[in-house]
This record gives C-alpha cells, sequence and structure tokens, in this order.
C-alpha cells in the first residue's frame, strides 16, 4: 500500500564523491607537481578536463619557484659542512696543521650559514607556492561551481605546519594533496 503524503522529492538527490591527488614536493630541488588524475569512466566530469586543470596547477607551481633556488639547495650546504668537518678533523687533529684546518672550519662555517638561509628560502618558497595554488583553488570553486565541483587543499605534514615542510632523507615526500569532491551519480 503506497502512502500518498510522501511525494517525490523537488530535487534529484545527488550522491558524492572524493578523491585525492597527491602533490609530491621535493625541498632538496624545488620541485612541487600533483600525480596525474586517475582516468575513471565512471565520473560524470570529463576526465581530460580535469586532468588540464592538474597540469594547470602543475604549471602554475612551476612557475612560482625563481630561477635564484639553485642557489640556496640544502644539498650542496650538507656536501660541504662534511668536507669542511673531515678536511678539519684530517687537519687539525692529525697533522696539527692549524693554517689549513682555520681554512676548513671557515668552508665548515659557511656551508652552515648557507644551510639556514636555504631552509629560510624553503620556507619562503613553499609558502609563495601553496598561497599561489590556494587562490588557484579559490578560482577553481567558483569556475566549477554550477557543475557541483569542489576543490580543497589538504595539509598533510605529520607535524601540522602549513609552509614549513621538513626533510628526512625522501627526495619525493606526499606532503599536501588535493581533494577534489565531485557528483558521483544521481538518484532519481
Amino acid at each position: 500500500m503506497l502512502n500518498s503524503d510522501f511525494g517525490k522529492p523537488q530535487d534529484d538527490v545527488a550522491v558524492y564523491e572524493y578523491t585525492d591527488i597527491p602533490m609530491t614536493v621535493s625541498l632538496s630541488t624545488y620541485v612541487y607537481k600533483f600525480k596525474p588524475w586517475n582516468n575513471d569512466t565512471r565520473y560524470l566530469y570529463p576526465p581530460e578536463k580535469m586532468q588540464k586543470e592538474i597540469d594547470d596547477l602543475n604549471l602554475l607551481m612551476k612557475s612560482m619557484v625563481p630561477w635564484t633556488s639553485t642557489l640556496f639547495m640544502s644539498t650542496i650546504s650538507c656536501t660541504l659542512m662534511f668536507l669542511g668537518f673531515c678536511g678539519l678533523i684530517t687537519f687539525f687533529h692529525f697533522k696539527k696543521d692549524v693554517d689549513t684546518s682555520f681554512i676548513f672550519a671557515c668552508i665548515f662555517l659557511g656551508s652552515f650559514i648557507h644551510y639556514f638561509i636555504s631552509l629560510v628560502f624553503r620556507y619562503l618558497i613553499t609558502k609563495s607556492v601553496i598561497m599561489s595554488v590556494e587562490s588557484r583553488i579559490r578560482e577553481l570553486n567558483e569556475k566549477y561551481d554550477a557543475d557541483k565541483i569542489y576543490f580543497k587543499l589538504i595539509n598533510l605534514s605529520e607535524f601540522g605546519f602549513k609552509y614549513l615542510k621538513f626533510h628526512w632523507g625522501q627526495n619525493n615526500t606526499i606532503h599536501y594533496a588535493l581533494r577534489v569532491v565531485y557528483k558521483y551519480c544521481v538518484i532519481i
């Protein structure tokens, strides 16, 4: 027996799904890149257009990294600190050559200062890249509001810092993810 008090809803009920697109970050070489959109045919939105938006975000991030970033790579600092430390120990402790050990001590101190300058530079570059991505995400949310597609940048840092990221040996670490919420299907 049908209950006549229950009518058909005014709007169709839509089921939303989301996908996370990880951003690989190489802090030693200042490379920020989203992984490609997975091509699944069940989405109501064409995957080619979504991949174009991901590619545009990758180009935006690449353009936000200045050419001077090659001067502030922490791998250069770490290598010079290691060489300065080895030379300091070798010439001061074993050969008792104070003049040469002073040169290696200056190399160690200069590379130590360079390392901290590269940490500050890494923070500033990451901040400018993430702020530009967030402004582009706001534009994408306005652009795709009619299609009911929403974008959000998720911070995956274990320490909770938004722009200050640490690099513990891995070259490509996932610090962020782009969450895309889209209409999966419509229930009639």
